[in-house]
């Protein structure tokens, strides 16, 4: 099975540097790393560049900071493959977890790491940030059967998004996936999210504003969709 890594970057030179041979020595063969910069600003490209001499490397160069979930829309916009694997840029998400999700993605549509099934956890959060966390886990659960709903970590198999029209708003791209996307089996794979290496964060107010508004538009999806549904029965 061909993989596609789909790694968002703004201002990761450091990082980017560093995670790409992590992601080879994890894989090995059958992937190619598709990196959507947002016209950093620090030498993340060159950086990049550089690497795409040494391994396989697409970069998808951006004009501007358009955002974490269209950069993952536009990257596998850009290269066709049996499936994707979604993952940050600074290590947050442990690299040597990819063959896992490798692995699962042979059998599931859908595969996700995740910090809320056993053995799952996040690791140097302050109080304030796990409430916040569990908070917005628990406004989107009755959208999906993943646990992890904010999970940015992640397989899915190509399969499962023809014909989805994915439109997220903000930074959570997994969302939309498990609830939009045609998967039937899934499995999620325990993991301890850890904060960046280097760097700062990206995530403000902000985002979790637009996390609220995208969480509004997916319940109206599926009232639509369930409503479609029942109408169609009825004619029948």
């Amino acid at each position: 099975m061909n993989i596609a890594v789909i790694v968002p970057t703004l201002n990761e030179a450091e990082n980017i540097a560093k995670l790409i041979p992590c992601i080879h020595d994890a894989l090995k063969k059958d992937y190619i790393i598709v990196v959507v910069d947002d016209n950093s600003r620090d030498g993340t490209q060159d950086a990049v560049l550089r690497l795409s001499n040494s391994y396989p490397i697409k970069l998808v160069a951006r004009p501007g900071k358009l955002g974490l979930a269209s950069a993952v829309i536009d990257g596998m916009h850009s290269q066709q493959a049996d499936a994707y694997i979604v993952m940050d840029a600074d290590f947050s998400h442990p690299p040597e977890m990819l063959s896992e999700l490798r692995h699962g993605i042979e059998t599931y549509d859908l595969v996700v790491a995740s910090r809320h099934v056993k053995g799952g956890g996040v690791s140097g959060w302050p109080l304030k940030r796990r409430i916040i966390s569990n908070a917005a886990i628990l406004m989107g659960r009755p959208l999906t059967r993943v646990k992890d709903i904010t999970s940015g970590f992640f397989a899915i198999r190509r399969s499962c998004l023809e014909n989805v029209k994915l439109a997220p708003l903000g930074f959570k791209i997994g969302l939309e996936c498990f609830v939009k996307a045609n998967w039937n089996s899934y499995v999620e794979l325990p993991f301890i999210f850890t904060d960046r290496r280097f760097g700062s964060s990206k995530l403000r107010r902000g985002e979790f504003l637009a996390y609220l508004r995208h969480l509004g538009r997916l319940y109206i999806y599926l009232i639509k969709r369930k409503a479609c549904s029942l109408l169609h029965i009825r004619r029948k």
